[in-house]
């Protein structure tokens, strides 16, 4: 932004305030202004790659959380609500030193990636990894993790609410409901997950179903041949 009016500082104009040519006499300061414009674009992309980086190493560590095993009470995990305030401060701190087009780059993107990153975490835990090894996984676990994309969802917009920002309420919306209904696959009971599979099959992969059909839920204890025996006879219609 701030090379952008340093740049069009450097143009001469006509009485009626029509741009006609580039002063001659100002090549140093021009080059200067192409220093400004490429440093100001290689900040913007280290602070969103540094945000991307940030929000993974905090939900990654989603997949060991206790509350995951939890069976007194549903708790979110400490590591999603860090990663809440660090949005946060992150968001309010990047609008103060570098403006509101710099952090809407930043944080662009993000209501499609944290809830991709959530359904990554249920994978792990389906794939029997994490926390589960030494604790299975509870109904409070289940609701945990549903209540940690509420959360998510809150804070993400609450850092993206300010003018110019690239939020999309209708793609956050789709996007973290989502990864709320894979959630949801991991506390239904063998038979409901058949009849939603035979329903929605297409919502995702079939490696993800498979994943579903072998875990062991709070509810079920897990088959594969349940989903071989499933695909094949759905494959036949």
């Amino acid at each position: 932004k701030l090379s952008s009016l340093l740049d069009s500082r450097l143009k001469m104009r006509s009485q009626f305030g029509v741009t006609t040519k580039t002063l001659a006499n100002t090549r140093a300061l021009r080059e200067a202004i192409k220093t400004i414009r490429s440093n100001g674009l290689k900040m913007a992309k280290f602070c969103r790659a540094d945000v991307l980086l940030q929000s993974i190493v905090r939900l990654a560590k989603v997949c060991n959380s206790s509350t995951i095993v939890a069976r007194d009470a549903v708790r979110i995990p400490s590591s999603v609500n860090d990663l809440g305030e660090y949005m946060t401060a992150a968001s309010d701190n990047l609008r103060e030193a570098a403006g509101n087009a710099v952090t809407a780059y930043t944080f662009s993107t993000l209501e499609q990636y944290i809830p991709l990153c959530l359904i990554q975490t249920v994978r792990v835990l389906a794939a029997g990894q994490g926390i589960v090894t030494k604790a299975p996984l509870t109904m409070n676990g289940v609701e945990a993790l549903d209540r940690s994309g509420s959360v998510l969802y809150r804070d993400l917009k609450g850092a993206t609410s300010f003018d110019n920002s690239f939020w999309d309420i209708e793609l956050a919306a789709v996007s973290f409901e989502r990864s709320a209904t894979f959630f949801g696959m991991m506390e239904l009971e063998m038979g409901e997950l058949e009849a939603y599979y035979q329903d929605n099959r297409n919502d995702f992969s079939e490696q993800d179903f498979q994943l579903m059909f072998t875990m062991d839920g709070p509810k079920r204890k897990g088959d594969v041949n349940r989903y071989h025996t499933l695909f094949k006879k759905m494959e036949r219609k």
